[in-house]
């Protein structure tokens, strides 16, 4: 134990202000050592310099009052090194996707000439295994990567086998009203029944305008949707059928690992519409 100084001197010797000081001690996270039952002067005891100096170096790092709650009662060095590291890694993120948006608004400042390609295709009717869900647009993110792997774990043991990439299809209300329909699916040519929640579906044929978006994640997607969008409807007549999603470069049939994206726009005169999936679901099993 150290000496009990009072919080003005406190506030000093820490660099944390009186409110917030206040604060922290409303929240349970910097208790004052003594506090006078007559005037209510909070008094702390200088032992507690050094907590108070992890809170301000923390909460000045964006984490949490209930990280910084654990973190100061860990029982040993290895349990706190773990939360900073998980800290640290959330840093890492945040600093990835700060510079993400630096380089896409700098090159909406700056414009290319040039465009990504676009071109039509007529997709066939494809057999696959799928897995659709009612989503919100925030959760994209997990549900596609907990699909993912439900559905190639499926794949994996029944033995069946994968035809063409690991695809996707969502829904137009999805990105409109912020939740919709989302569809994984691989295409397979053997009719073995899937294990549930799989279901065999039959996507019909279609004719697409498809752009490829390059990169391994979907960074400034939304950027290449906006361009096959504006081609769509100044050059072609644009379907009202859901948007479909090919995973290129990665083993035949798997999610991970994909290097480009083929975005596919349904256009006029064989498009189809949300409710053709729900039919399709009693094409096979």
């Amino acid at each position: 134990m150290g000496s009990e100084v009072p919080i003005g001197d406190f506030s000093v010797m820490t660099r944390l202000s009186k409110k917030a000081l206040r604060h922290y001690h409303d929240l349970g996270l910097l208790v004052p050592a003594h506090i006078d039952t007559h005037s209510g002067y909070r008094f702390y005891d200088t032992a507690q310099v050094d907590h108070a100096h992890i809170i301000r170096r923390f909460r000045s790092l964006q984490m949490s009052i209930p990280d910084i709650k654990a973190l100061l009662s860990a029982p040993d060095i290895g349990a706190r090194n773990a939360l900073i590291a998980a800290h640290l890694a959330q840093m890492q993120e945040q600093l990835e996707r700060t510079q993400d948006a630096v380089r896409e608004l700098i090159e909406l400042l700056s414009p290319s000439e040039r465009h990504p390609e676009v071109h039509t295709r007529q997709e066939p009717r494809t057999l696959a295994w799928a897995i659709t869900s009612t989503i919100d647009i925030a959760s994209i993110g997990s549900w596609f990567a907990t699909t993912a792997h439900q559905l190639t774990d499926a794949l994996r043991r029944s033995g069946a086998q994968p035809h063409g990439p690991a695809s996707g299809l969502y829904a137009r209300e999805l990105f409109s009203e912020s939740r919709g329909e989302a569809t994984l699916y691989i295409g397979t040519t053997e009719p073995v029944p899937p294990p549930a929640p799989v279901r065999a579906v039959v996507l019909p044929a279609a004719e697409f305008a498809v752009l490829t978006h390059v990169g391994s994640t979907h960074t400034g997607i939304d950027r290449s949707y906006g361009h096959l969008g504006s081609y769509v409807s100044n050059n072609l007549m644009s379907g009202q059928g859901p948007i479909r999603e090919h995973y290129l470069g990665a083993d035949c049939g798997r999610f991970s690992g994909f290097d480009r994206t083929e975005i596919c726009w349904p256009i006029f005169g064989t498009a189809e519409t949300g409710t053709d999936m729900a039919a399709a679901h009693d094409g096979i099993g």
